[in-house]
């Protein structure tokens, strides 16, 4: 499984750094690999535009950091994974299971 958080070190917007702190944070938390790709870093150019050509857009058509990638599909941005994380939809989004797996687990009696 690969996981890959695309990131920007020099963004000087608040909401970004702490929504990319928060994104490292869950992950680690939750143990997943993943690897963190700055789009800043003059040598993640091919990396950069990868992000930029598939990335989920903004209304505007802006690709917003953080996005999250699981083996080069996108699975969403930084409100995305909010979101997965408060409908406790986290393994779904992140594709480490299936839609059919997610639905058996909601069926198991506690």
């Amino acid at each position: 499984m690969v996981l890959r958080v695309y990131f920007i070190s020099t963004t000087g917007r608040r909401d970004i750094r702490k929504g990319q702190i928060h994104v490292f944070s869950v992950l680690s938390s939750w143990k997943y690999d993943y690897e963190a790709v700055d789009v800043a870093a003059p040598e993640n150019e091919t990396e950069r535009n990868f992000v930029i050509v598939t990335g989920k857009k903004s209304e505007d058509g802006k690709v917003v950091l953080p996005q999250i990638f699981h083996e080069g599909k996108c699975c969403g941005d930084y409100l995305d994974f909010l979101d997965a994380i408060e409908q406790e939809k986290l393994q779904l989004f992140l594709q480490t299971i299936s839609i059919s797996e997610e639905e058996a687990k909601d069926t198991i009696p506690c």
